[in-house]
């Protein structure tokens, strides 16, 4: 089997997962290539290539300026074109919401060598790169489509619950790209949904985007290989880091990204009584902007992208803490577990797949008291990392995931060759 992942970019979350399912089938003799929107070279390990986008004319900032006035008097439904829409989000986003629009610069994927090379797309995180209106009528082949978050089965925005509803001024261009995304996917010709969670089941089955496609559960994985358990003590002393704090873990592509919950955090630790605790926070710290003062040390590592220090980081941790407000299935408390660490979270989704009472707290709900009182619960508990890491190597890691894909690209072929004849 040849299978292309399609990805819009090479660091976060999503794409990580990407990269590690595309070199586990590697491993088991499927030739697993990438295709991907950003960067100059390929991730290290990973045949593929950068996709290009469509030629485009230039055009002089003033004229720039004045072809937007002029969109945005057209109406909405007249004119439906990848910068009319862009114009509007960002006219509308007065929150700073995290929003994306169904259409890209890149329309002539399905002409790309490596999709013809394909006999299965598999779609992971492809804001920005994959074209609904001409990507899926065009791709003749089967689409598998991992959606590692909301975004694919809404309309702009990828953050979308109670704690991040639709305000009323984006709602009509909501909307319209919903119908944009409906319209695009019905002309698919074979696509498979992937959810990475139970509740990522739900959403699938109740958008009016997605609704009526087949989903299958495949959770994420983790590559146990790197993630694995390092001696507490020692990691602390090569990370200088106290050895006899209590050290809670906290990681997030930005640290200070409303949804991860910092503040929230450092309000729950400030209520919880634990002598010589240690907050350590891993990912960027934007420019000017200070967590809030502390009685208790606050460590702000930057981003880490070397995987093996990063696991040493989660094997220092005594807890793991996610306190999302939202996640489809987060790679960090996977990460953590690997190494033997256990994990203190919020109700979010993922959590109640992943977590038992061996390998971390569930907490109540969303607020800092909760969080206190999941906190507390961990303290009073003792875990053993032999057994959380195991079952993390019995359930989670990338070569059992692996597999689970390449059951479903086999059945996928099966029906799509039944089809043909």
């Amino acid at each position: 089997m040849r299978i292309l992942h399609l990805n819009t970019n090479q660091l976060g979350g999503a794409a990580l997962c990407a990269i590690r399912i595309c070199k586990a089938l590697e491993q088991y003799g499927t030739d697993s290539r990438m295709l991907i929107a950003e960067g100059k070279t390929m991730p290290k390990g990973i045949k593929g290539s950068i996709a290009e986008k469509d030629d485009s004319i230039w055009f002089p900032y003033r004229a720039q300026k004045l072809l937007k006035r002029i969109f945005a008097r057209i109406p909405l439904p007249v004119y439906k074109e990848k910068e009319k829409l862009q114009y509007l989000i960002q006219k509308l986003n007065q929150n700073n919401l995290y929003l994306h629009q169904p259409l890209s610069d890149y329309t002539n994927i399905a002409h790309h060598p490596l999709v013809k090379w394909a006999d299965i797309i598999h779609l992971h995180w492809v804001s920005d790169f994959v074209d609904y209106q001409s990507f899926f009528k065009n791709i003749k082949k089967p689409i598998i489509w991992t959606l590692h978050d909301k975004y694919p089965a809404v309309g702009v925005q990828h953050y979308c619950s109670e704690f991040y509803p639709i305000p009323n001024n984006l709602k009509r261009i909501d909307s319209y790209c919903r119908k944009i995304k409906r319209n695009g996917v019905l002309k698919a010709h074979n696509l498979y949904l992937v959810a990475i969670s139970d509740m990522m089941i739900g959403i699938c089955r109740e958008s009016d985007v997605l609704e009526g496609f087949p989903v299958t559960l495949i959770h994420n994985g983790v590559d146990t290989d790197i993630f694995h358990p390092y001696d507490k003590y020692d990691a602390r002393e090569e990370l200088g880091l106290i050895a006899n704090a209590k050290i809670f873990l906290f990681s997030g592509y930005s640290i200070q990204d409303q949804n991860k919950g910092l503040y929230r955090m450092i309000e729950a630790l400030e209520k919880t009584e634990s002598p010589n605790k240690l907050l350590v926070c891993i990912g960027n710290v934007p420019f000017n902007s200070p967590i809030p003062e502390t009685s208790f040390p606050v460590i702000l590592t930057g981003m880490i992208n070397n995987q093996e220090k990063l696991a040493k980081y989660y094997a220092a941790a005594d807890f793991f803490i996610q306190n999302s407000y939202e996640e489809t299935f987060a790679q960090t408390p996977l990460e953590a577990m690997s190494c033997g660490t256990p994990v203190i979270s919020t109700p979010c989704s993922g959590a109640k797949d992943l977590i038992r009472p061996f390998n971390g707290v569930v907490c109540n709900g969303y607020d800092s008291i909760s969080l206190s009182e999941g906190i507390m619960m961990a303290l009073a508990k003792k875990y053993d990392s032999y057994h959380i890491r195991n079952y993390i190597l019995e359930n989670y890691d990338y070569r059992i995931i692996a597999k689970q894909y390449i059951k479903l690209y086999k059945s996928v072929i099966k029906k799509q060759n039944q089809s043909d004849h």
